[in-house]
């Protein structure tokens, strides 16, 4: 345990060194081996949220730079000996704000390293520990009143001493005011260690480590005070230039953070007690029956926690698109509510109306209107359109994948010609081709005559014509 000035450093942290690829299950490198993703439930959420519009500071050593992390930090502040180094420059020369970073907020699906928690969202870097890991009491209060004053939802603090410190409770006390819930590292001097401040003071979410296996490691405290456990062993994380593992208290708050960070992100009108109440009543009971000092109440449960958020406040906000799948079609937004931010959206897969973009999505540039017509584009896409809807963020359900080419007609009257034109439409002027696959039809010169009742199945097709490949459809026609 290192100290300066009352302040010390609770991670204690070691790398167990530096890890090696292997085949994951999304394109992330180290995916598989990030087993605290998996116990926590996290990525189960990511279909809600990943975090977007929440700012989680990392009151710690600096963050980065790291090509996992850069995108999602913001300027920051450096405070030693009292002195602040507004927009700030991050570099961390030690290490282990790094790492906590990652766990929050890495990139994911970049096919790069790892995944954080809550990887949309935005990291505030603020630097009050030197190279040695260690710093004073009062630089932390001023990183976290200047936390605060950014709007930070989250403040994560991996780090601590034997004794409060008053100007750190006074900082806090004026950070939960502003809106934000303060976590902290329980610290990690072992079972028969006095409890760590400001883990130890009421209005933090003090949090300590288990193994896989859901074990607590030998250097995690006990005590009253520590209220929810989270993955701290061998949690493999941004590194200064790559990635390592690491094991301490320090990396389980960071899980905790980035899941404060969901939740906040999917409910914005959430209170820091509310959140606290979320994550710790849904935590799954891995010690002996209810609370206890070695687990608290129990391991990090995401999907939990966003279950008592559905059932505490139920969406009624829905957006939804009225309208055909097809080029140059007129689609249109309708909403339950007051809706601001409308975004329309290209998507890879067809799905169901949600409260975050999905991933196979990319905004369409210059699409925030009410109403939107696809283009050649948006072939064989699917458009959702989003929004926020009194106060909400709301994405639609997809419309089928775009087409160029529809039928328009599916009814002939016997012996009554019909010309293709009023069977098929298609904005494409390629030329047109079209053939009997079944039935009691005869085709000729682009045109189909039922000679019996019942049904016939008809292919037409369209050449290639800029801007449109080539195009066909088989579909069926009644005959009365």
């Amino acid at each position: 345990m290192r100290r300066v000035l009352g302040v010390s450093v609770v991670s204690a942290v070691c790398a167990l060194g530096f890890v090696s690829p292997v085949r994951a299950a999304t394109n992330d490198t180290y995916n598989s081996q990030q087993w605290g993703l998996s116990s926590t439930g996290a990525m189960a959420v990511w279909s809600t949220t990943r975090g977007a519009g929440v700012t989680v500071a990392i009151v710690d050593s600096g963050s980065g730079p790291h090509p996992d992390l850069d995108a999602n930090v913001d300027v920051g502040l450096g405070i030693s000996g009292g002195v602040e180094s507004p927009d700030y420059a991050d570099v961390d020369n030690e290490g282990h704000g790094t790492h906590v970073s990652g766990i929050v907020a890495a990139l994911a699906d970049n096919s790069l390293g790892i995944a954080g928690v809550a990887p949309a969202a935005r990291i505030l870097p603020i630097r009050v520990l030197d190279s040695n890991g260690s710093g004073d009491s009062r630089d932390v209060a001023r990183g976290i009143r200047y936390a605060a004053d950014r709007g930070a939802r989250v403040i994560n603090l991996s780090l601590g001493g034997v004794f409060e410190s008053p100007v750190v409770t006074q900082a806090i006390d004026y950070a939960t005011s502003k809106g934000a819930l303060v976590i902290a590292a329980a610290g990690n001097g072992g079972s028969l260690s006095s409890p760590k401040w400001p883990a130890n003071y009421d209005g933090t979410i003090a949090v300590t480590a288990i193994d896989p296996d859901d074990q607590s490691p030998a250097f995690a405290q006990r005590g009253d005070y520590i209220d929810i456990s989270a993955p701290g062993v061998r949690i493999v994380s941004t590194a200064q230039g790559e990635y390592n593992t690491q094991s301490g208290t320090s990396m389980s708050a960071a899980f905790v953070s980035g899941a404060a960070a969901l939740l906040f992100s999917a409910r914005p009108q959430l209170t820091p007690a509310e959140v606290r109440d979320m994550l710790i009543l849904s935590a799954i009971d891995i010690g002996s029956p209810g609370r206890d000092s070695t687990y608290g109440a129990g391991r990090l449960n995401i999907p939990g926690a966003f279950a008592l958020l559905a059932a505490r406040y139920p969406s009624t906000s829905t957006i939804s698109i009225d309208g055909p799948a097809r080029v140059k079609a007129m689609l249109t937004a309708l909403s339950t509510g007051a809706t601001t931010n409308l975004q329309w959206y290209r998507c890879k897969q067809i799905g169901t109306d949600t409260d975050a973009v999905p991933n196979d999505c990319v905004a369409i540039a210059g699409a925030n209107g009410s109403t939107y017509k696809p283009t050649p584009t948006d072939l064989r896409s699917s458009i959702r359109v989003g929004a926020t809807i009194d106060g909400q963020p709301r994405i639609s359900g997809t419309v089928g994948k775009v087409v160029a080419i529809w039928p328009r007609g599916t009814t002939l009257t016997v012996s009554k010609p019909a010309k293709i034109a009023t069977l098929v439409g298609s904005p494409s002027t390629g030329k047109r081709s079209i053939r009997l696959v079944s039935g009691s039809c005869s085709i000729r010169n682009l045109t189909v005559v039922a000679f019996a009742p019942g049904t016939c199945r008809i292919k037409v097709s369209i050449a290639a014509k800029k801007p449109y490949p080539a195009l066909a459809i088989t579909f069926d026609v009644s005959t009365n």
